[in-house]
């Protein structure tokens, strides 16, 4: 994928912080809502306006310290196979670490290494899934900027435990854990190789602090292996790496005391972490569209997880220009083929943008009521009742015709991407079940 997050002047933050924006925009002519009082004046509608539809691969997103961590993967009837994992550093909970202060390294005895990671939600199927983590074999630095397509070697021995590496994920239960009720977590069985090879640096420089222990341990890469997952298996599962929860615990005896006690490895928000997100169109009809453009006619689709966005071309939009008329509202119809019951919900809040130069700009319905929340201005949100989208952009369109805005392309693309796994099947521009639609109520004059 080409990076061009760079060059991105609309970045992804802005649509959570939207209002931002509001004050620092350019006011554009507006004709909307005069006030019509002329008994020649009459209300009009059309909606049989020609649209072009295709999709286009998303760029590669600044992935590094999100908030929400993806793991897993499922095959998508229609979209193929999605694969999500993220690098994380870990830290010491204490510096200065030395597992047998008064004693000696025989009198530790490891018990076990668990790797919990408390889950916020999940998108897909509950199968089994194979886990697997691994030792970052180079550093991971948290001030860099980290992408999407952004990979760190890493070394060869697989760190969870043989024989514990198939986890069906259960995002709806606490777990007990001693006396304690937590909430929903995976939980992971590390090698007790890993664990001892912590124990044996007690005392060592190694263990002083977390400068010293970030270049003994780099990090570490967490993934899945589900080689043999059919279409309709597996699910993404969202993680709160920085919940107090997540952590990695040693539990190990000391001998010489007849004491049982634990250590943690935290995740927390000083640990530099990145989410890897891969996509696998191979034999879908993404990878015919992705040759053939034409074939969007049909379907087209969004997918999150910086997966696929959607094109639309207002062909015919200009033949409105100098017709003596007021656009009072304009409103653009996306209908979802969708059955109720899926576990592969639609996205609950697409966003729209208009593009210029190969640049993405908010439209001037989300960046024109100050102070009013531009996304719910402009719409985009699910309606489960009606199976669509619906995109207010009266705003753009007198823009359009009032010359002040090139009638480029539009995208749709999810909200919050790069944490959101939810697609849509949209119906293209020439689909014989149902067809986006771009409705304009106008007034003649």
């Amino acid at each position: 994928m080409t990076n061009t997050f760079s060059r991105l002047k609309l970045k992804y933050v802005l649509i959570i912080s939207i209002s931002v924006i509001l004050y620092n925009c350019k006011k554009e002519k507006n004709i909307i809502g005069a006030e019509l009082q002329d008994s020649d004046i009459s209300v009009n509608q059309l909606s049989n306006f020609k649209l072009n539809t295709y999709i286009k691969e998303s760029d590669s997103l600044k992935s590094d310290e999100l908030s929400t961590s993806t793991l897993g993967s499922y095959v998508d009837p229609v979209l193929g196979k999605t694969d999500a994992g993220f690098y994380t550093q870990i830290r010491l909970s204490s510096d200065n670490v030395n597992f047998f202060p008064t004693g000696v390294l025989t009198d530790i005895v490891l018990d076990s290494v668990v790797f919990a990671i408390q889950i916020k939600d999940f998108y897909g199927d509950l199968t089994p899934q194979t886990f697997e983590i691994y030792e970052i074999a180079e550093e991971i630095i948290k001030d860099s900027s980290y992408y999407t397509s952004s990979s760190f070697s890493s070394m060869l021995m697989n760190l969870v435990k043989p024989g514990t590496e198939i986890i069906t994920p259960n995002p709806t239960s606490k777990v007990l854990v001693g006396n304690d009720s937590l909430p929903a977590q995976l939980r992971i069985n590390l090698s007790k190789t890993f664990g001892q090879k912590i124990i044996d640096e007690s005392g060592n420089t190694t263990l002083s602090d977390n400068d010293n222990f970030s270049q003994f341990i780099n990090g570490l890469y967490v993934k899945v292996n589900n080689a043999s997952q059919i279409s309709g298996e597996g699910a993404i599962l969202l993680l709160d790496l920085l919940s107090k929860n997540s952590k990695i615990t040693l539990y190990y005896k000391d001998t010489a005391k007849s004491d049982t006690l634990t250590f943690d490895l935290l995740l927390n928000s000083f640990c530099a972490r990145v989410n890897k997100v891969t996509h696998d169109y191979t034999g879908t009809l993404v990878q015919s569209q992705f040759m053939d453009s034409t074939l969007g006619k049909t379907n087209v689709y969004i997918q999150g997880l910086a997966g696929i966005t959607t094109q639309i071309e207002l062909t015919d939009i200009m033949n409105l220009k100098d017709s003596n008329i007021i656009i009072n509202k304009a409103v653009l119809s996306l209908p979802v083929d969708f059955s109720t019951g899926s576990a592969l919900e639609p996205n609950t809040q697409l966003l729209i943008l208009r593009n210029e130069n190969e640049e993405k700009f908010l439209l001037p319905d989300q960046t024109q009521y100050s102070g009013q929340g531009g996304l719910d201005n402009v719409g985009g949100k699910w309606n489960e009742d009606d199976k669509q989208y619906e995109f207010i952009i009266t705003r753009y369109v007198n823009n359009l015709l009032n010359g002040n805005l090139p009638n480029n392309r539009l995208s749709i693309e999810t909200t919050s991407s790069l944490v959101t796994p939810n697609r849509a099947v949209i119906y293209g521009s020439e689909s014989i079940i149902k067809k986006p639609k771009l409705t304009i109520t106008y007034t003649k004059y």
